[in-house]
This record gives structure tokens, C-alpha cells and sequence, in this order.
């Protein structure tokens, strides 16, 4: 017999308390020293420092036995997106045979900045469950190298085999030299670190020249070399991190001297009114004058209010011709003319055309007179005129229901006038604005906001029909200038057959389902028919022996005169006629014969008469009682 009930359950909660006295006597510590968990300090936080890579500090796990698969776990790695840390917590080293108790190591890790707050315990299993530690924050510690950047933030200029430049305005006097009356300049020791830099010093020349996270120089710093320090408590006052070294130069901001937008337009190509035609070459030119070297943007307002690039080269990319020092002009201000040439090709290069002169003096945006966005006091308008041309925008369809709207973009200068300049051909059928011919109408010609001297005509068609995809459209354009015309693929634009049968009419797709059903009850019929001639073999016979014996009586012209008597000699099974038979006529006759014998088997046949040319005879069969 089993145990009693009471004594079973006795034993399963003795076990049960067992277990769980074994787990909560089972301690498991995050610690930075490989001491027994009996003497290990609990590590509420867990600092690492970056002084390189890797970082020095070693963290531990350590628990008492039995335990297994002791290791570090992050428990918000995932929403904070740290994936990087849970490959190197995997990476802890077991030194339980080293220490003589569970225990596993993190050392000489590469630790990262983004670590900073995550949360990780240590982890063992234990009779099926799991034993953790308390969580512990993880504080990463760094500093990284200190930058001197100016007061809005932006890195100084990098000018290639010179190195790093920032500039300070230098207004010059009578006597070429700069003046303190300029404006100072601010710069800042830009460093990231945990904790935040609290120590700065600046460096003139490798010498100290001040504290703090900011310094104002001015002309007095003009060919010096600046740099700075800072410190968070990581590194001692004597090694301090230490910058990159900037070097100060004068800086004369870049100004517009003059350029040739008035000459330009009092000459030819350019008619009256800013006009200038097609295909024409324009060279706009500036003369400007900066240090550093001024760099120049050709900047363009479309018609429409919009402000981008002129079409020719920017900036530093841009086309340069350096002028000589001359008169009291000082060497460091460097003179030059930009060039810009336009090839005057389509309608798009209508606007205002200006070009600013810009001083780079940091990494971030140029310092520009005039400003890049709105033009001086001198600037060149272009106006394009000539033949309608296509837009740069294809045709395209408007559909509402069975209904559409093709819509054509062109451009021209100037404008092709109704009724007669502007016209649209439908199968070479000319329709004038208002105008319609059978489902198309030609509604209006409107101008097109986005693009400058462009238009748009549409053409309605109500209702759209599937021939309407094979017809030959065009849009035909005229004005002054020349002539244009503008297909317009209805196949394309419509999608082909495909997309016709959405739109084609209902008594069309009930002809094609009565067509269908007719070829359905044509092929049944003909299934029919075929098997009633395989019940009625001996039909075809006739027909077939009047085949084989084709070649064989080529020769008669007409029946013997005793073709009667002939088939009185034959039993009335065994009767065929001994005519060739070269015509369906011949062999239907022959059908008749033999049904006729079948019927009547005394019965005596003549054949009267039978043409004479064997392929084009014809016979009449008498039956005689």
C-alpha cells in the first residue's frame, strides 16, 4: 500500500521548503573585488572610465555554491537599444577554479557613452529557477579631446597644408595696419564629458593665457596660435587634454566691388525690355575683394517668387580670375572676378539673376554681401523669348468615372493667342478653345504657376471610348517665333487594352458574350454531328470507294449505255456504281443509290446523263421499278 495522504504531503513541503531555503540562502552580488559573498560589497553602481580603450576597472560576480550558469544580464538594454553591451556581458570570464567559489570577471572591456544609465544584475540558476543580484546603474566615465570653435558652436576652417584658421575683422587705416575699432571675437573650449568639464585653460603660442570656457580676442591675436584645455576630475592638472591648435588671421569681410549687369543689357543679345532669344550665350562677371579669399554664389529669383542657384558653377567649385595687388590695396586682401555663363536653351532661365560675395570663415554658413537671398542694388533680368516648346512636364490624364481630362504642358514667349494660334487636332479634326467634335472638347489654355512662361491645355472627353486609345491627337502651337506641335499618346496615356475594358460601354460586352455563346452552340452542334456519323460508318463508304477508284476511271466520258443491265448483274449487296465520282453531287448520288437498293432491292437504276469532263460532271439518277 502507498504511503498515507498526510505523510505524502508532508514529504513534498519539506522538499518544497528545501528548495526554497536553499534559494533564499543562496546569495548572488555584483562586486569590484573577488571576495565570498559573505564579505563582498553589493555595487549599487558600476563606474567605468575611458581613458582609451579598454577601460581598466574589473567588475565581478560572484555567488555560493551549488549554483551554475552565473553571469551579468542587462535588464533595459533592449529599450534603450544598447546592443552593444549584451555581446560584452556575455564575454565574462568564469575564474571559479582560480578563486575556489562561483565567480565570473569583466575586465579590459571597450566600454561606450551610451552606456551611462543602463541597469544590469548578476544572474544564477538554481533547481530549475534563477537566483538574481541587486541591480546596480552603470556611470561611464570620459572625457574627450577639448575643440575651440567659435560663439555659435562652429569648428574653425580648414585650409589644406596651412591647417585650422580663425579670423578676426580687421578694419585697416591710412597706414595699411588693422585697427583695434574692429569687432572682437568669441570663442569657446568645446569639450563632451561625464561628468562636465569644471577646469579650462587657454594656451597662446603653448604658453598659458587664461581660464575659463571662453575667450574674446581681437586684432592683438592676428598671427597667433590659440589653444585650450579642460578637465573633469579624470586627468591630473599637469595632463590635461589638450586641443588642436588655431591659427588667427585678419579677416576683411568679402565685398561686391562691381559687375557687368548694365552693360549686359544695353547690348546685344538682349532686346528691349530684358528680352533676349533662345540659344543665346550670356557671361555675367564680378569683381570682389576679401580675406580669407572670398568665394561668390550666382543666385536666381524665378518668376514665381522662388530664390535657387543660377545655372553655372558655386562657391568654391566656381570659375576665378585673380586680379594683381595694385595702389594702397594691403597683400593680404585677395581681388578676383567671377565668371557665369549662361546658355540661354529654354524658358527656365527667365529671372533675376545676382551674385553674392561670401567669406567663409568657419564650418558652418558664408558671411555674404549682398545676402543670398535677397539681391543689391544691381542685378541682371532675363526675359525668354521663342518658339513653343515642350515643358520639362510630360502629358498627362485626369479621370473621373468614365470621364478624363488629358492636360498638355508647353511653354512660350510670348504666349500663342487664341482661337487660332493654339489648337488641338483629334484624327486631324482642329479644335479651337470651347470647341467640340463628337466626345472631345477643347475647354481652356491656362497659365502654369510652378513654371515661368508655361501653360497647360486640356482637352476633355466625355465619355472616354475604346477607340479613343487609336486616335492621333496633338496639341499644334504657333506664335511669332515658330510653330511646335506636341503628340499626345492616347494608347500611353489611356494604359493600353488592358485598362480600355473598365471603360468600355455595356451593349459592347454584350456583344462579346453573345458572340461567345454563339461559338459555344456551334461547337456543341458539331460534337453532335460527328458522333452521329460514327453511329452511320457505312455513310462514308460510298464516298470513300469513289475516292480509291478515282484514279482508275479516269478514262470514261460517259456511263456505257448498258449501265442499267450492269447493275442488274450484281446481288444487291454487292452493287456500286462503276462511274467516277468527281463531285460532293456524284458522291451524294451514290449515297441515295445504295439507300435506294437498301429500300428496294428489285429496283432497276439508269443513270441518264453524266458530263463528260470527270472533275466538273454532274449526274441525274432515275430510279426505274
Amino acid at each position: 500500500m502507498g504511503l498515507p495522504l498526510a505523510v505524502t504531503l508532508l514529504i513534498m513541503l519539506s522538499m518544497s521548503s528545501a528548495q526554497m531555503m536553499s534559494q533564499i540562502m543562496a546569495q548572488v552580488k555584483i562586486t569590484d573585488a573577488p571576495y565570498p559573498v559573505a564579505n563582498a560589497e553589493q555595487l549599487n553602481q558600476v563606474v567605468w572610465t575611458m581613458h582609451g580603450t579598454p577601460t581598466k576597472e574589473a567588475i565581478y560576480c560572484v555567488s555560493e555554491a551549488p549554483v551554475s550558469q552565473l553571469r551579468f544580464v542587462c535588464t533595459d538594454c533592449l529599450e534603450k537599444n544598447i546592443t552593444d553591451m549584451v555581446n560584452v556581458l556575455n564575454s565574462a570570464q568564469d575564474i571559479t577554479r582560480r578563486v575556489g567559489f562561483p565567480a565570473v570577471t569583466l575586465k579590459d572591456i571597450a566600454v561606450n557613452t551610451n552606456w551611462t544609465g543602463a541597469t544590469i544584475m548578476c544572474q544564477a540558476a538554481l533547481n530549475g529557477g534563477t537566483v538574481d543580484s541587486s541591480p546596480a546603474t552603470v556611470d561611464v566615465r570620459y572625457l574627450r579631446q577639448p575643440h575651440v570653435v567659435d560663439s555659435n558652436g562652429q569648428s574653425p576652417v580648414l585650409i589644406g597644408n596651412q591647417g585650422y584658421r580663425f579670423f578676426v575683422e580687421c578694419v585697416r587705416g591710412a597706414d595699411g595696419l588693422c585697427q583695434q575699432s574692429g569687432r572682437r571675437k568669441t570663442l569657446k573650449c568645446d569639450v563632451q564629458s561625464n561628468p562636465p568639464a569644471t577646469q579650462y585653460r587657454w594656451l597662446k603660442n603653448g604658453s598659458p593665457s587664461g581660464t575659463g570656457a571662453e575667450i574674446t580676442i581681437g586684432t592683438e591675436m592676428i598671427g597667433q596660435s590659440i589653444q585650450c584645455q579642460a578637465n573633469n576630475g579624470l586627468h591630473d592638472e599637469s595632463n590635461m587634454p589638450l586641443s588642436q591648435a588655431v591659427q588667427i588671421d585678419p579677416y576683411s569681410s568679402a565685398k561686391l566691388l562691381k559687375d557687368n549687369f548694365q552693360k549686359l543689357q544695353s547690348t546685344s543679345p538682349f532686346l528691349a525690355s530684358n528680352r533676349i532669344e533662345m540659344n543665346q550665350q550670356v557671361n555675367m562677371g564680378c569683381e570682389v575683394e576679401g580675406n580669407p579669399r572670398p568665394i561668390v554664389y550666382w543666385r536666381m529669383r524665378k518668376p514665381n517668387g522662388d530664390v535657387v542657384d543660377a545655372a553655372c558653377p558655386q562657391g568654391l567649385e566656381g570659375q576665378y580670375q585673380e586680379l594683381p595687388p595694385e595702389g594702397g590695396r594691403s597683400a593680404n586682401i585677395v581681388r578676383l572676378t567671377a565668371l557665369c555663363s549662361l546658355r540661354i536653351s529654354n524658358y527656365s532661365y527667365s529671372g533675376q539673376y545676382w551674385c553674392a560675395a561670401c567669406s567663409q570663415v568657419s564650418q558652418g554658413e558664408p558671411e555674404c554681401s549682398p545676402s543670398l537671398e535677397t539681391p543689391g542694388t544691381s542685378s541682371l533680368n532675363v526675359q525668354v523669348i521663342g518658339a513653343p516648346s515642350n515643358s520639362d512636364a510630360p502629358p498627362s490624364i485626369e479621370q473621373r468615372g468614365n470621364d478624363a481630362t488629358v492636360l498638355v504642358h508647353y511653354c512660350a514667349e510670348p504666349m500663342p493667342r487664341p482661337p487660332r494660334e493654339i489648337v488641338f487636332s483629334i484624327d486631324q479634326n482642329d479644335l479651337q478653345v470651347g470647341q467640340s467634335w463628337e466626345n472631345f472638347r477643347f475647354d481652356s489654355a491656362v497659365t502654369n504657376n510652378t513654371v515661368p512662361n508655361c501653360y497647360i491645355a486640356r482637352l476633355s472627353i466625355s465619355p472616354v471610348r475604346e477607340e479613343d486609345q487609336y486616335r492621333r491627337i496633338a496639341l499644334k502651337l504657333q506664335n511669332q517665333f515658330g510653330s511646335k506641335q506636341i503628340p499626345v499618346s492616347m494608347d500611353a496615356l489611356l494604359g493600353g487594352d488592358s485598362a480600355m475594358v473598365g471603360r468600355m460601354p455595356t451593349f459592347w460586352m454584350y456583344i462579346l458574350i453573345g458572340v461567345a455563346a454563339l461559338l459555344f452552340v456551334i461547337c456543341i452542334i458539331a460534337v453532335c454531328v460527328r458522333r452521329r456519323v460514327k453511329d452511320h460508318p457505312d455513310y462514308n463508304e460510298p464516298k470513300t470507294k469513289a475516292n480509291l477508284n478515282i484514279h482508275q476511271e479516269n478514262d470514261y466520258f460517259e456511263p456505257p449505255p448498258n449501265a442499267p443491265r450492269l447493275f442488274a448483274q450484281h446481288p444487291p449487296e454487292k452493287k456500286r456504281t462503276t462511274v467516277a465520282a468527281f463531285h460532293e453531287g456524284v458522291n451524294y448520288a451514290e449515297l441515295e443509290l445504295k439507300r435506294g437498293f437498301a429500300a428496294q432491292p428489285s429496283s432497276t437504276v439508269s443513270i441518264s446523263s453524266v458530263n463528260s469532263r470527270p472533275h466538273r460532271g454532274t449526274a441525274s439518277v432515275q430510279s426505274v421499278v
